[in-house]
């Protein structure tokens, strides 16, 4: 859980475990959730896939300094130290941490990779005005944007780039287990404007449909314009993800933060 402090300066961030629940059972007194919290100030965090540790990124002087920490026994590794602090991870793989500059449209963004156990840091993609980026879970291949909002995936091993045939970020997208179906919510129309800067400052505000996009041979479907069911809702897709058997998207509409799900089988 993370949130600004009383002051609305320092950012709070608490690391808990919720407790399990049986349905119809009593769940009086036994609904707390214990934890502690981690140092102030964090910037950005991200959890392995297999739940069992966090990466976060706090600055320390004028450094971005990122730490490994183990959720079981709270063990900390340093396993990151950069000049520049403006810095947004994800944690697909076990083997790999992706680290890419906060995106502007009128600035070149860049995205790295980092083994959490050799420390190793890799450039993948660089260049790019308004970057957006979000790794596969075998961490083969990067869904990408820029500041046309030209959704492309990025094969690491043959550094090619395909151009999926849509306009929007990468963040409105989640990758299925396999690697090769990417959900997303996709704008249907996209006004003038300097991307992503406006969407992030909430100048812009889209009305999305959700598509199935297949990575390995471009196949395209729209799944659903929430516009169009019950009664005609505008929403802007964010925060999508799947169940564990991905018969289940999720998905928050930035318009409201209303929760949203799609039965996909």
């Amino acid at each position: 859980m993370r949130y600004l402090n009383t002051d609305n300066v320092t950012i709070e961030t608490f690391l808990g475990n919720i407790p399990k629940e049986v349905l119809g059972a009593d769940t009086s007194g036994e609904n707390e959730i214990k934890g502690s919290f981690l140092p102030q100030n964090i910037t950005d965090m991200s959890i392995a896939p297999d739940g069992l540790k966090a990466f976060y990124l706090l600055n320390i002087g004028e450094s971005g300094v990122g730490t490994s920490l183990t959720l079981a026994d709270n063990k900390k590794n340093q396993i990151f130290d950069s000049p520049f602090t403006e810095w947004l991870s994800l944690w697909p793989n076990s083997k790999m941490i992706t680290l890419t500059t906060k995106p502007s449209g009128t600035v070149l963004g860049y995205m790295y990779m980092i083994d959490p156990v050799v420390k190793k840091l890799v450039k993948v993609l660089g260049d790019i005005a308004g970057l957006t980026t979000l790794a596969s879970p075998n961490a083969k291949l990067v869904v990408f944007s820029n500041n046309n909002l030209q959704l492309s995936t990025y094969d690491i091993a043959t550094k090619i780039s395909t151009s999926l045939g849509v306009r929007t970020l990468s963040e409105k997208c989640v990758w299925n287990k396999l690697s090769i179906i990417v959900y997303c919510a996709v704008p249907k129309s996209i006004s003038t404007a300097v991307y992503p800067d406006a969407w992030y400052k909430g100048e812009v505000s889209f009305s999305d449909q959700i598509w199935k996009i297949d990575t390995t041979n471009g196949n395209t479907e729209m799944l659903i314009d929430p516009s169009l069911v019950d009664g005609g809702e505008e929403v802007d897709g964010i925060k999508l993800g799947l169940d564990e058997n991905e018969q289940y998207l999720f998905f928050v509409n930035k318009k409201d933060s209303i929760l949203w799900e799609l039965k996909l089988n």
